[in-house]
């Protein structure tokens, strides 16, 4: 029975995270998703969100959304249920995401937050139906790198996904609204979606990466990678002058907003590199 329940909270997992590392991420601080999705008609956001998800249904009919034994043809029941569930899990973690770096505000109307969420769902599904199939663990060896040479794989991962979000204006939007205790939480939920991506999810290479390494080495090896995004943050936000001008303080910031998406990229590099 726990190892059931383990295992549903690992196929989840990676549905949320995978929605994360394959395209949810750039939709997340994007301002023109935050606008469009308070401006547009509620019948329009209705018909993206409809048609957007019922691609991403076919998705899943085609492709599925768990690892499965044996036949893998899956009744339309099964195929519902998994849709529903990754729509679900979907829309909370970029909410989550959202709330983290202040868009979204205890106090905000449902109607705004339905808005966000029918705008979100669509990419997030998309990343989540092929979370198992593009990342999921293999039979197949993958030789991991040892540090220090998995420096270098987390550099890319995280250049990767933070270089086009680098030079933005939301980067500095959400850093100066977000407040210092959401950063506080923006740094706790990077370090936790690393550790979960590398370690607990059973993406690609899972077996090598915990393979006689304790939980202490595990999240030393978490808090590194967060740490060489941090340190790709400051170097590209440096580069693209969003420093200047700005004090101490707000640089911290503009570093923790950027190292979500550096953190992220980081355990991606790791799983897919």
């Amino acid at each position: 029975m726990a190892n059931a329940v383990l295992a549903e909270l690992r196929t989840q997992g990676r549905g949320v995270a995978g929605a994360l590392l394959v395209v949810g991420v750039s939709m997340l601080v994007t301002m023109e998703t935050w606008w469009l999705s308070w401006r547009l008609p509620i019948l329009h956001l209705l018909i993206f969100a409809a048609v957007g998800l019922a691609a991403v249904f076919v998705l899943v009919r085609s492709v599925g959304f768990r690892q499965l034994d044996g036949d893998p043809t899956e009744s339309t029941l099964r195929v519902v249920a998994d849709f529903a569930e990754l729509v679900t899990q979907s829309i909370v973690a970029a909410l989550v995401v959202l709330f983290a770096f202040g868009v979204v505000e205890l106090g905000d109307s449902p109607s705004s937050v339905v808005r966000l969420a029918l705008v979100q769902s669509v990419p997030f599904g998309f990343g989540a139906a092929l979370a198992n199939r593009l990342l999921g663990e293999t039979d197949a060896p993958i030789e991991e790198e040892a540090f220090p040479h998995n420096l270098t794989v987390f550099t890319l991962g995280a250049v990767f996904l933070s270089l086009p979000v680098a030079p933005t204006e939301e980067v500095v939007v959400i850093a100066r609204n977000a407040g210092w205790a959401r950063l506080a939480a923006v740094v706790v939920l990077s370090v936790v979606v690393v550790h979960l991506v590398l370690h607990e999810l059973e993406f690609r290479g899972h077996r090598d990466r915990i393979e006689g390494r304790t939980h202490l080495l595990q999240l030393g090896t978490a808090a590194t990678a967060y740490a060489v995004a941090l340190v790709v943050s400051v170097v590209l936000l440096l580069g693209f002058g969003q420093f200047d001008g700005r004090g101490l303080g707000e640089a911290v910031q503009l570093t923790v907003v950027l190292g979500f998406p550096a953190a992220t990229g980081a355990s991606a590099g790791e799983v897919v590199l």
